[in-house]
């Protein structure tokens, strides 16, 4: 890309003395010092978002974080992987499945973990 850049005299003269000094190009002057002030630029702007979002979240956790974190939740899933939908709904799963177990034994008025199966029955031979 050709840019045609407009410069008062005393800037042209300080640049065409540093690219005599230094044995370089005008052009890549002027191309790394545009890219050091995006760079720059981009870096504030960032800043300031992140300064934003941070004066923007409440001091403590919401009572959901507080419950997802407890059932281990937040940041991965242990034993699933990361804490995508799918690896979610399988902790969940789980979850929900030994709540199950532990109502139904309660039910059963047996201490959760040691349900008992029915038995077969069997037939007279």
């Amino acid at each position: 890309m050709t840019l045609t850049v407009r410069l008062k005299p005393d800037l042209e003269t300080a640049l065409e003395l540093h690219c005599a000094e230094r044995g370089v190009s005008k052009s890549l002057v002027v191309q790394e010092v545009l890219a050091e002030y995006l760079v720059r630029a981009h870096s504030r702007r960032k800043g300031r978002r992140a300064a934003a979002a941070a004066a923007s979240m409440p001091a403590e956790p919401s009572d959901n974080y507080k419950a997802f974190e407890r059932l281990g939740l937040i940041g991965a899933v242990c034993g699933v992987g990361p804490a995508d939908k799918a690896g979610v709904r399988a902790a969940f799963d789980r979850w929900a499945e030994a709540k199950r177990k532990s109502w139904a034994a309660a039910a059963q008025g047996v201490a959760p973990g040691k349900i008992r199966k029915p038995q077969p029955k069997r037939k007279p031979g």
